[in-house]
């Protein structure tokens, strides 16, 4: 869990970093009455409309941030001792752990619901969401990897969040932290730095399909955990983080900060 500590850290100094230049984007994808950064896949919380949701290994904290300069501690709910990462998306929170992607409806954001345990090989497990599809991966360089780890990626379609379905896997060098922007898809891929996919997405007879092409591909990049939105890509790991454009491609490099 310690990789998973330092891993946090560098994603909330890219949360705050991000935070910076937004004004009204969230890690859940939906609406927010207040302003908000957006979170990497590796952090440990989320916010969504006027809440921040944290999680540690015995606990989901609810805190309430309508008046930033003011929040206030509302709730904690009980979650598995494996717990690793957050991300909220629409109406549910996707909690990533060495077991499995639990599923929480927070239809009562106060009170966050477990709907679903989508089990894995034990293996570390970031995941993000976007048009209704999870991507999931998993790696064995970490404490969390017990002997019957992979490395891959999982992609899981959560059109019904309590019915989650597995479309394929994929897999990899030693992915960890991963984001999505519309088609866009970046992975860091451990060793073989960041790689950056098409996402097609294509649904048939209600059955969902999704194709991945890599467009680019930079081995030399250090990439712990990446934030992508309004084509601007931020990465962080243990010394720094960069910014990427990623309006055309091959990415520009915007700026480095040690």
């Amino acid at each position: 869990m310690k990789n998973f500590k330092t891993m946090g850290l560098t994603s909330l100094f890219a949360f705050i970093f991000l935070a910076c230049g937004s004004s009204s984007s969230s890690s859940s994808s939906d609406s927010s009455s207040i302003s908000s950064g957006k979170g990497g896949s590796m952090a440990r919380f989320a916010i969504s409309g006027d809440y921040l949701y944290t999680i540690n290994e015995r606990e989901m904290n609810v805190l309430e941030v309508k008046d930033a300069s003011k929040p206030k501690k509302v709730s904690k709910i009980h979650v598995p001792f494996d717990v690793e990462t957050l991300f909220a998306y629409k109406d549910n929170l996707y909690v990533g752990s060495s077991s499995g992607m639990y599923i929480y409806d927070k239809t009562t954001p106060t009170q966050p619901t477990r709907i679903v345990n989508f089990t894995h090989a034990q293996s570390c497990d970031p995941v993000v969401v976007s048009d209704d599809v999870a991507f999931v991966t998993l790696h064995t360089n970490s404490n969390c990897w017990r002997g019957t780890g992979v490395n891959r990626l999982e992609i899981v379609d959560v059109q019904t969040p309590s019915n989650p379905k597995l479309i394929k896997t994929v897999d990899m060098w030693e992915p960890k932290g991963l984001g999505v922007d519309g088609t866009n898809l970046f992975i860091c891929d451990g060793s073989s730095g960041l790689k950056v996919y098409d996402i097609n997405k294509t649904v048939n007879n209600g059955k969902v399909s999704v194709k991945i092409d890599l467009k680019e591909s930079l081995s030399s990049i250090d990439c712990y955990d990446v934030i992508a939105q309004n084509n601007n890509l931020i990465i962080s790991n243990h010394t720094e983080i960069r910014q990427f454009s990623y309006a055309s491609f091959p990415m520009e490099e915007l700026s480095r900060i040690k």
